[in-house]
């Protein structure tokens, strides 16, 4: 059998093998990109980008509820009517879902810190992560004598800290654990960032943090940037011990808001490909650009339904809400509903101008081998994940059926698309909790994550776009003609499934030719093959009914990648 070269294989480990083609998109798929390429206005998401950032997000306040009812009305706009109104052959429908809070909401409205002789060290108007979330407010003008305790979370509290003000770097909750609500402290001045987010360049960033909601003590945390502490170091440094603050927040009872919008489907309405875009959080990138891009997903597939050029067979829904908890809701209210969500995507953190923030566009897998064994040019973000285990693979062809879709537009527009191994922490983690195939569309590293740097500015048009036109397609493509859409998935991860198994055996000959573990080596082959077997036996589950031709060619693609892995065993074997 003749192996592909490493060579030949660099293009192919970058992407999963997205098999390479005359043309940029597969012929099932260019008449979509073109239609969605045409419609997606990039102007409306950056608006509403705009518009959702100007607030700080928490679920439950104003920000967060007015971001909910101007998606409301973009929907209305183009043609969404209210669920309750809605006639039995209206198609494009949405519904608010309304639920009581079970503890009270927060909102920020104005704060400055400053030293003891007046000098500024923060400013709401510049910093609006300076107060923690569930911060009280102060009773107009304060003055405290500050004492440093230390760093981490072997704190000093040798002095007598109760009336007074404790600084650490440290987390601004456990701080304020350890010396407000054990010690009786005043309040916290915290700092504590990451090395990505670059502080001593970005010496203005604060991540946004919070404390515990403490209604007995009514107390505070402050947030410090790189410069303020900095400064606050000098001053205590120099025997100037005391601080000024003026806080002021909200603290209130309100509820909690969920957006379900839906384009029914007109042959199997129940099936469904759902997205998914939280709202919560202060930031532009993180997350106004993910509400953004899908409020203009929903708009364009509702413009491309009245026009007459889409008519999905399945339902599309867009979710708008509360991370994690919104989707997960969803998924498990109702177990029926569950049992025929198809797919799930979460868009989170899709606008970066990568110039500014750095890092990349990236996918986040599904569980894959390469979160076993993460070598060559698989590699965690810096936001971190753990080695996985065999029993938490979760095998599906939605890998690389969304890599290419993105493959395909980067290609297309010059746009750069990479992927990582699971690691979790958005609205992804509920589909596959619950054994549905879910995948996180986002970018890491951005240097400003979680700061109050995260501006619009920061936010660029043609990421947006991108974003907004891969999943688009990707969703439509899925949704649209079932036999078309599967030969089309068992064609690619049978050849992603070749490749892949490939690239795993020239990093198998690079580690055997140190002296490694043949073994091991054999066991990375086994599970790869194993995974793309279970994938690919899974593209029968696009058909509504059973297809004994297609039976047959997912039997043929099996037997395709066994071969493929047992001669490439034996290859290794003979090293």
């Amino acid at each position: 059998m003749k192996l592909k070269s490493l060579s030949l294989l660099v293009i192919a480990v970058l992407s999963l093998s997205c098999t390479k083609t005359d043309q940029v998109h597969a012929p099932l798929v260019q008449p979509y990109f073109e239609m969605t390429d045409a419609e997606f206005n990039a102007e409306q998401a950056f608006e509403t980008v705009a518009y959702i950032e100007q607030y700080f997000r928490v679920v439950g306040n104003e920000g967060f509820n007015n971001s909910i009812y101007f998606v409301e009305e973009l929907l209305k706009n183009e043609g969404f009517v209210e669920e309750s109104e809605a006639a039995s052959n209206d198609r494009l429908t949405y519904r608010i879902e309304k639920r009581e809070l079970n503890r009270p909401t927060w909102e920020p409205v104005s704060g400055i810190l400053e030293l003891g002789n007046g000098e500024p060290l923060l400013n709401f108007d510049t910093n609006r992560n300076m107060m923690a979330i569930n911060s009280f407010s102060s009773k107009g003008v304060e003055e405290y004598e500050v004492v440093n305790v230390g760093e981490g979370r072997d704190l000093n509290f040798d002095t007598d800290v109760k009336g007074k003000v404790v600084f650490a770097e440290t987390s601004v909750r456990y701080l304020f654990n350890e010396a407000v609500v054990k010690r009786g402290a005043a309040g916290v001045l915290a700092y504590r960032m990451p090395d990505y987010t670059q502080p001593e360049k970005n010496q203005t960033s604060i991540q946004f943090s919070g404390i515990s909601l403490d209604e007995e003590k009514e107390s505070w945390g402050i947030l410090l940037s790189y410069a303020a502490k900095e400064k606050l170091l000098e001053a205590l440094k120099n025997g100037n011990s005391s601080i000024k603050i003026d806080l002021s927040t909200k603290i209130y009872e309100s509820e909690e808001l969920t957006i379900v919008a839906e384009l029914k489907g007109n042959k199997y309405p129940e099936d469904r490909f759902v997205f998914s875009a939280h709202v919560q959080e202060p930031g532009a990138n993180d997350n106004a650009s993910g509400v953004g891009v899908l409020a203009e997903v929903a708009s364009s597939s509702a413009r491309l339904l009245k026009a007459g050029k889409i008519d999905p067979e399945r339902t599309i829904t867009y979710l708008f809400g509360d991370e994690i908890v919104s989707t997960n809701r969803y998924i498990t209210e109702d177990e029926e509903r569950a049992k025929t969500i198809k797919w799930g995507m979460s868009l989170d953190m899709v606008g970066q101008n990568t110039d500014v923030t750095g890092g990349s566009f990236l996918i986040e897998k599904m569980p894959d081998p390469g979160a076993i064994w993460t070598r060559g040019d698989e590699k965690h973000s810096e936001w971190g994940g753990r080695p996985l285990t065999k029993e938490e693979m979760t095998p599906h062809y939605f890998n690389d059926f969304i890599l290419n879709r993105f493959q395909e537009q980067g290609k297309a527009k010059g746009w750069i698309v990479n992927v990582n191994p699971y690691e979790g922490g958005s609205d992804h983690v509920p589909f596959l909790r619950n054994d549905i195939p879910g995948l996180l569309l986002w970018h890491f590293t951005d240097q400003f994550y979680h700061t109050d740097n995260d501006r619009i500015d920061k936010v660029s048009k043609s990421t947006l776009k991108n974003v907004g036109t891969g999943a688009l397609v990707s969703a439509l493509t899925l949704t649209g003609d079932q036999k078309k859409a599967a030969t089309l998935i068992l064609k690619e991860t049978t050849n992603a499934a070749i490749d892949r198994l490939n690239v795993e055996f020239e990093l198998s000959k690079i580690e055997i030719a140190k002296n490694g573990d043949l073994e091991k080596e054999i066991d990375i082959l086994e599970t790869w093959a194993d995974w793309y077997v279970k994938s690919v036996e899974r593209s029968s589950d696009i058909l509504t009914k059973d297809d004994p031709m297609f039976t047959e060619q997912i039997n043929a693609a099996t037997q395709k990648i066994i071969s493929e892995k047992n001669a490439l065993v034996d290859f290794v074997k003979n090293l």
